[in-house]
């Protein structure tokens, strides 16, 4: 028998490499004087050599079989993995490692896997495993009974793999798994491929896979074919959509998706990001040649390349500015509709577009502590019927600054604007009367106001503006006219808080009053109301000095609006408010409708509530009422509330027809939804949309849904009775199976 010390000066006069080495050198200082008998060196023991670590409780060498036998509490460390075992033995004529008991390895990416036995070689690279069970990614179990390395991959056998919490007394099985006879791990491409495989929900048996592959959740993204989406529906019957992710870099990747439809042309898409040093952007774009189809998927017109694109991009130049772009086009209006393309009315840059009409932008945005400017080009595309090329201008540019002055003048702060927006069109003569040509503005202002507080409270706040508009207008084909206009105000508002504490909620009453009086001159009829056509007067601007939102319209003469705030709050979070008034004109004004509230001499008077109870229970009400009568001119009422298992939220609005600026809009809409919480994850949703007016449900819809740590599963039944161009009502059924770490299977 050696002692402990001679290893430490044995080791030292050889040179160190991996495990043949230091098994070399346990091999020569726990040597026995008789080589035919194994003995037993003093434990525990615990020696590193070049970058092996190994601990045990004790150490046995065999001289005659070449073999070092490690025991008690086994823990190997080289470069960066670790083993773990009861026992381990280390052939050194073959450098075979066997550790057998509670084997557990460590790899340098944290993943764990565990075994009862498992041989590897010298740098710990696992060759084969029995009863393996490996932790993946942190989240995803993967156990197989037997495990077999060649090369780069591993054969598994009698495999089963699931991404949800497995109980460890086995009597409840995991929500979902995946059981095969074979799986082969490839190392190099880090994927999982299946081959007979067998989807068990809750331990049942529910779909036969012929092959089915999916990434190492460790590894994050690779590249490899994605969960079909499946469906069928009346415009284009059965259809089957197989999308391929190509993870082309770490900074970029693409989706390529090929759909096929039982009654049309398939339907290519392509799905592009990448991210920069100072930014990213995404392209989506779908093509097809196809002629045009109704709901019921009958054909008519001219076969034709058709396509949508949507993308965006955003990058940082400075420390204060950005750059960026955002791309919405279709090839004709109903095309996203009738292939269920998504994208529109989504934020593809500052300005959002709709469903009904596309943006396509180009712009630059800088932003410091006192300024803000920003300049855009922008193009419209309009999906409506009526929608034209004059209607819908080319913006070349839009720009916008403002400057916020530092040292005050008189006590106050001075607001520095400056706007401008040039507006291209295509001649149409049949609206010329209405646009004609291109016009351009440009606009400079100041605004001063000082914030005051004196006697009991009293808020008075003075304002003052200045601005100037200079317009070129497209008079005649290529022939422009120039033209200026100087615009002022002043005035002030004025309020009065009162504040009365309680021991459970405060309350604070605040009446206001702002005045103020305009320059006023006669309409220019050159000058045509571009930027403020559609608005309203209510009790989010009331109180504004100049009730038109933009530049064109400008509001003259005197004019005066009284109103009312109470806001009351409990020290526990819950509130309640209401604010009321109305606005006086000396005199009406060209371009001041009763859509917009400001018709005549008096506007209607304006109401808002607004409740808020918690989680539980919030209502919010916005009311205009006719100023004699106090007839309900416009209505929009919400609330939500929630009862132990219940929730649900509903919504009615109801405008009168003289006031309601789109013709084609409803005057009276309902909406709600109600939800359930079942037992075990299960909820139950409902909801529909009402048009009050033409007497249709412009959606309808049940969901069942199923969600856990691993599991997604919706089913869902949609309505729709509206009709747009040649696409009518529809409906159809939706599945969608979310099993974590391997996608989302769906379709409708």
């Amino acid at each position: 028998m050696s002692r402990s010390g001679d290893l430490a000066d044995r080791v030292a006069n050889r040179a160190p490499f991996g495990w043949t080495v230091a098994a070399a050198a346990l091999a020569v200082g726990a040597a026995p004087a008789v080589a035919q008998t194994a003995q037993e060196t003093a434990a525990p023991v615990a020696e590193q050599t070049g970058t092996v670590l190994l601990e045990a409780d004790e150490i046995i060498n065999d001289d005659v079989a070449q073999t070092v036998t490690a025991s008690g509490d086994v823990q190997i460390r080289y470069q960066g993995r670790t083993m773990r075992a009861d026992t381990l033995v280390y052939d050194l004529n073959s450098g075979d490692i066997t550790a057998t008991g509670n084997v557990q390895v460590v790899a340098e990416d944290g993943s764990v896997t565990y075994a009862e036995r498992v041989q590897a070689d010298e740098a710990m690279n696992v060759g084969s495993a029995r009863e393996l069970r490996a932790r993946l990614g942190g989240t995803s179990t993967l156990a197989a009974r037997e495990a077999i390395r060649r090369g780069e991959d591993s054969e598994l056998r009698n495999v089963i793999y699931t991404s949800c919490p497995i109980c460890e007394d086995g009597e409840q099985p995991p929500t979902w798994s995946l059981r095969a006879r074979r799986a082969v791990q490839d190392r190099e491409s880090r994927t999982i491929s299946y081959r007979g495989a067998v989807l068990e929900v809750l331990g049942v048996p529910l779909l036969y896979i012929p092959y089915i592959a999916h990434p190492d959740p460790s590894v994050g993204r690779s590249s490899g074919f994605l969960p079909p989406e499946i469906g069928r529906n009346r415009r284009l019957g059965a259809f089957y959509a197989q999308p391929y992710y190509w993870a082309i870099s770490p900074s970029q990747d693409l989706t390529t998706t090929l759909r096929g439809h039982e009654n049309v042309n398939p339907l290519i898409g392509l799905d592009y990001r990448k991210r920069f040093w100072s930014g990213s952007i995404q392209l989506e774009t779908t093509l097809t040649q196809e002629q045009i189809f109704d709901s019921e998927g009958d054909t008519s017109g001219e076969d034709r390349l058709r396509y949508s694109a949507f993308g965006q991009g955003r990058f940082r130049i400075s420390d204060h500015w950005d750059w960026g772009f955002g791309l919405e086009r279709t090839y004709d209006d109903d095309y996203l509709r009738r292939y269920e393309i998504e994208g529109a009315g989504e934020r593809h840059g500052p300005y959002v577009g709709q469903e009904t009409r596309l943006i396509s932008q180009l712009f630059a945005i800088g932003q410091s502590p006192n300024s803000y400017q920003s300049i855009s080009a922008v193009s419209f595309q309009g999906l409506r019927e009526d929608d034209t090329s004059d209607l819908l201008p080319l913006i070349l540019p839009f720009a916008e600054a403002e400057h916020v002055v530092r040292e005050p003048l008189l006590d106050g702060q001075v607001r520095l604007q400056a706007n401008t927006a040039a507006l291209a069109r295509e001649d149409n003569p049949a609206t010329a009367a209405i646009y004609e040509g291109n016009n351009a503005r440009l606009s400079l202002s100041a605004l001063w106001r000082k914030d005051t507080v004196f006697g009991p409270g009293i808020l008075l706040s003075p304002f003052a503006q200045v601005r100037g508009d200079v317009f070129s207008v497209e008079t005649s084909d290529e022939s422009y006219e120039s033209f200026s206009r100087g615009l002022g105000l002043a005035g002030a508002e004025i309020s009065w808080p009162f504040l009365r504490q309680g021991e459970r909620f405060d309350v604070v009453v605040e009446p206001v009053m702002m005045a103020a009086v305009a320059t006023a001159e006669d309409p220019d009829p050159r000058i045509v109301n571009e930027d403020s056509l559609t608005f309203e007067l209510d009790d989010s601007n009331l109180f504004r000095a100049n009730a038109a939102p933009n530049y064109d319209l400008w509001e003259p003469g005197a004019r005066v609006s009284t109103g009312v705030r109470a806001t009351a709050r409990a020290h526990s979070g819950q509130s309640a408010s209401v604010m009321f008034g109305r606005r006086w004109r000396d005199e009406s004004a060209a371009g001041f409708t009763g859509q917009n509230n400001l018709a005549g001499s008096s506007s209607d008077w304006v109401v808002a509530a607004q409740t808020d109870l918690g989680a539980n229970f919030g209502a919010e009400t916005r009311l205009r009422l006719e100023d004699e009568t106090l007839a309900v001119q416009r209505i929009d009422v919400g609330v939500r509330g929630a009862i132990g298992r219940f929730s649900g939220n509903a919504r009615y609005f109801s405008v009168d027809d003289s006031v309601q600026p789109d013709p084609t809009a409803p005057n009276a809409e309902l909406s709600g939804s109600v939800g359930v919480d079942l037992a075990r994850g299960w909820r139950v949703q409902a909801g529909v949309t009402r048009d009050l007016d033409s007497d249709i449900n412009l959606r309808q819809d049940i969901r069942a849904i199923y969600e856990d740590d691993c599991t997604f599963l919706e089913i869902s039944y949609t309505r729709s009775e509206t009709q747009r161009g040649t696409i009518g009502p529809d409906e159809g059924v939706q599945i969608r199976i979310g099993l974590r770490s391997l996608g989302v299977f769906g379709g409708s």
